[in-house]
């Protein structure tokens, strides 16, 4: 009986002294791993997306629904603050035609408008584990060229290329698996100063012409 209870007790503080062992080996590790609550940290991640943009507010009544890709740049800043996001970001909406062309019916000739976006600023996350929900803001520059065509309702075909202030925003979920993560979100932009000849015939504030692209990808 003895004997038994010496193993019991001598397993169980060797068990104790090994687990011991193994956490103070691993702290340091897992400090440098997950400096902040045990969420994995790495100091620049780069991401890559795709999806669809579409038109909201007044924006809806001269553009159909159109595509976006974006690539940006995650810097994780220390001391749990949000990470710092550079984004690039293209858009590309066609203009609604209020013509049509006998010859080639149902086809798009009113034009489109392609917006190119660098937009600095920070995104956070609400929430650790591996299902992640964030909100993000930044401003910019946006750089829009128009390229219209007789079906648009103007007398000729025609070009244009302007550059505005903006400021884009928005929310999304990230989901990890390792390093790889990864994410959908909706943003919204907004892209001030400046006017737009539309297919109606009409001058349209760019400050109007808000587009909520939505994009899924992944961030390495």
């Amino acid at each position: 009986m003895f004997a038994k209870t010496f193993n019991v007790r001598s397993a169980a503080g060797l068990s104790c002294r090994a687990i011991a062992f193994s956490l103070a080996i691993a702290s340091p590790v897992a400090a440098q791993a997950f400096p902040s609550g045990g969420e994995e940290q790495h100091l620049i991640r780069v991401g890559f997306g795709g999806g669809m943009t579409v038109p909201v507010s007044n924006a809806r009544d001269a553009f159909k629904s159109g595509v976006n890709g974006q690539g940006f740049v995650l810097v994780q800043l220390p001391g749990g603050f949000p990470a710092l996001r550079f984004a690039a970001s293209y858009d590309q909406l066609s203009l609604k035609p209020t013509l049509t062309n006998p010859a080639r019916p149902g086809e798009d000739e009113a034009g489109h408008s392609k917006v190119i976006g660098g937009v600095a600023g920070i995104k956070m996350h609400l929430i650790p584990g591996p299902v992640r929900p964030y909100v993000m803001a930044g401003v910019g520059a946006f750089n829009i060229s128009d390229l219209t065509s007789a079906a648009s309702g103007t007398a000729t075909s025609g070009s244009s290329s302007t550059t505005n202030f903006g400021v884009d925003g928005g929310a999304g979920i990230e989901i990890k698996f390792g390093r790889l993560s990864g994410f959908v979100e909706g943003r919204i932009q907004n892209i001030y100063s400046g006017n737009l000849y539309t297919g109606t015939g009409a001058l349209v504030s760019k400050s109007s012409i808000q587009s909520v692209p939505v994009t899924f990808g992944f961030i390495f």
